[in-house]
């Protein structure tokens, strides 16, 4: 008998905009950004600096002169994956090759003022159930662990990383994981962020993907944003009856018939229009 596994139960949310919750719930898919176009400019680099900065005066050490051979080939696009897990274990094997992180943005901020403004002025705020959430992921990771998704990112993004630097350091060193070099590297860096972030409270989930193993689960897509083509991986097949709790329209949005579209929609799709809200905050 199969134990089911039980995941953080936490409240997600995600900021976005009125067209993006209709693919998701038109289409039943759930988009990824590549994080290079992510709207921190320092995205995963200010880590890498950090982490850098402190490695370079232990570089005597060969573990250490491993883990800055990773963190250059990390900032010139190359990773290594352990290919092959699952199959017969004479084919597990690195392999140094353009990886993508996909990560999907989420908060713990619920109805909140500066991420309207930010993220979702003319949108909406989804709340996911977190459990349905991680099954799914987590069900992407095990279908695609021979193309090398080993490990996927989750968890609260940290702003002040200083201390827990070090301490990340000593563990890598002790413990000499080589094989999990890039994924234990790339896991805690992107989920580091500069302090002028922290309002976000961000949680999140990411994928590393090659382009390579798109099929009929997850394809390549494109957003147009401003001036931006920013790349994107689609996972197919996303349970919207089961993760989609609520949705919290912005009070930056004044117009009943955007919540009775909503509702209609969200009808069609055998989902209660009753999860649609409208926000709390109460600005002119």
């Amino acid at each position: 008998m199969m134990t089911e596994i039980k995941y953080p139960e936490i409240d997600l949310y995600h900021y976005t905009s009125i067209e993006s919750l209709m693919s998701i719930l038109q289409n039943e898919t759930i988009r990824l950004t590549d994080y290079r176009f992510l709207n921190d400019t320092q995205e995963l680099s200010y880590a890498l600096a950090w982490l850098k900065s402190i490695l370079q005066s232990r570089s005597e050490d060969d573990f250490v002169k491993k883990l800055l051979i990773a963190i250059e080939n990390i900032e010139h696009g190359k990773i290594e994956r352990l290919k092959g897990v699952g199959e017969n274990l004479p084919y597990v094997h690195n392999s140094l090759c353009d990886v993508k992180y996909y990560i999907l943005s989420l908060s713990q901020s619920f109805d909140d003022l500066p991420m309207w403004r930010m993220y979702a002025k003319n949108g909406c705020c989804i709340k996911f159930n977190s459990q349905k959430m991680y099954e799914f992921f987590y069900g992407f990771r095990d279908a695609n662990l021979k193309n090398g998704v080993t490990n996927l990112i989750n968890g609260k993004v940290n702003y002040h990383v200083r201390n827990e630097l070090e301490d990340r350091i000593k563990l890598w060193c002790s413990l000499k994981n080589e094989l999990m070099i890039y994924d234990d590297i790339l896991r805690f860096c992107l989920l580091i962020k500069s302090p002028s972030f922290s309002f976000e409270h961000e949680y999140r989930i990411g994928i590393p993907f090659e382009d390579q193993y798109m099929d009929k689960n997850c394809s390549k897509e494109f957003f147009l944003s401003g001036t931006t083509i920013r790349p994107q991986l689609e996972l197919k097949n996303f349970p919207i009856r089961d993760i989609v709790e609520e949705i919290t329209i912005s009070p930056f949005v004044t117009s009943e018939l955007t919540k009775i579209g909503m509702q209609e929609l969200l009808a069609s799709k055998g989902i209660s229009p009753s999860i649609v809200k409208l926000s709390n905050v109460r600005i002119r």
